[in-house]
């Protein structure tokens, strides 16, 4: 072999060598190289934060309860182990709500967050975007007919802009007075289909029935706004349409599924459904749920507390009369809602859940199951 042909040899491996460590493949069409992309590096949700934008008006943002959703839902997440940054150039929240960045603009109608969002996703680089818009444009009767086109022409935007961000668009919720409430519902009625049409063109689009969600109850004085307990439902809402998973709440001064032993169901507008248990001071007092499970399998118990004794405090957990462990509240004070998790495992047909007092006297407001994932 002569030394002109080891050369050439040479300088041929070395050019094979750095097109396969650059990540293109030599095809033998003779078309020239094919440039692979290299295969990220799969995502640990405990290890890489998720980037959520909250996207809407004063229901975005909480107005008439510190935080609104954004509270109990970084709370869910939090409790998952997941590590999310919620982005967005407005801050607000309360005490229990770590990260209270958002884009939530009160009074907004649609066409103002449209004049903006553009530029906030190219500064935040969101994953997930939870968008609800449209409450102002009802209530205000601003160019109803044209709204639903307003919404689409947002939703296109943000899906152009940041084409890998999953999209979850909710319905508005309801609101008081017959008529406002109509064309809520006539204004609903067209976010299904502005989403369809995009889901099925590939983009990652996804409904979220945030009316279902609530009832008349969940509404404040004013007639728009949801309540403490409203908000917990939305919270709910979000975060199982953002697993996948469907969820079910269970209030805890229900007394159709609830058994309090030395201590009081109690009222409050600061609570879901204006209520929640209380005075769990006893040596061995507790809070039963009894449920009816359509299913045997491992679920995933979200516990709704509020702690104000100063420091953080435990209950026990029982599971069909076996202690499961022991459920951890900080203390961020009476009716300062945080959310603790553990896993359970239930049978189909009729479960007792027991939280019996450890340590301190914390108050329930309600659980919620899950599927375990």
């Amino acid at each position: 072999m002569t030394r002109l042909v080891r050369t050439l040899l040479a300088t041929v491996a070395s050019l094979l060598c750095l097109a396969a460590c650059a990540g293109v493949r030599m095809t033998a069409s003779g078309d020239g190289p094919h440039r692979e992309p290299l295969a990220a590096p799969k995502a640990d949700p405990a290890v890489f934060p998720t980037r959520v934008m909250p996207l809407g008006d004063s229901i975005t943002d909480g107005l008439q309860s510190l935080g609104g959703y954004r509270s109990d839902l970084w709370q869910y997440m939090k409790a998952d182990g997941r590590k999310v940054d919620f982005v967005g150039s407005r801050s607000s929240g309360p005490p229990q709500l770590a990260d209270r960045d958002n884009e939530g603009h009160p009074g907004w109608r649609i066409h103002q967050l449209t004049t903006h969002t553009r530029d906030w996703l190219l500064k935040y680089r969101p994953d997930v975007v939870l968008l609800q818009i449209g409450t102002n444009d009802v209530i205000q009767r601003r160019d109803l007919r044209a709204a639903p086109a307003r919404l689409a022409a947002l939703v296109d935007l943000i899906t152009t802009t940041t084409p890998t961000a999953q999209v979850y668009v909710a319905t508005i919720t309801p609101l008081a007075g017959r008529a406002n409430e109509a064309r809520a519902r006539a204004y609903n009625a067209a976010i299904p289909v502005i989403v369809a049409a995009r889901a099925s063109a590939g983009r990652h689009v996804h409904l979220v029935d945030m009316h279902a969600a609530l009832g008349k109850d969940d509404l404040f004085a004013d007639g728009i706004h949801p309540t403490n307990g409203g908000y917990a439902k939305m919270a709910a809402r979000w975060y199982s349409a953002i697993t996948g998973e469907p969820m079910t709440r269970w209030e805890a001064e229900s007394p159709s599924y609830a058994t309090v032993s030395d201590g009081e169901r109690l009222e409050t507008a600061n609570a879901s459904g204006d209520g929640k248990v209380g005075y769990l001071a006893a040596a061995g007092s507790f809070l039963q749920f009894t449920l009816e499970m359509p299913r045997t399998g491992r679920y995933r118990l979200y516990v709704r507390a509020g702690n104000g004794t100063g420091e953080p405090c435990e209950q026990r957990l029982t599971v069909n009369g076996r202690e499961d462990g022991r459920l951890h509240y900080p203390a961020y004070g009476w009716d300062r809602w945080t959310i603790t998790a553990a896993d359970v495992a239930l049978n189909a047909g009729r479960d007792t859940l027991r939280l019996t007092r450890a340590t301190c006297s914390a108050e329930i407001d309600a659980i919620a199951l899950a599927p375990a994932r």
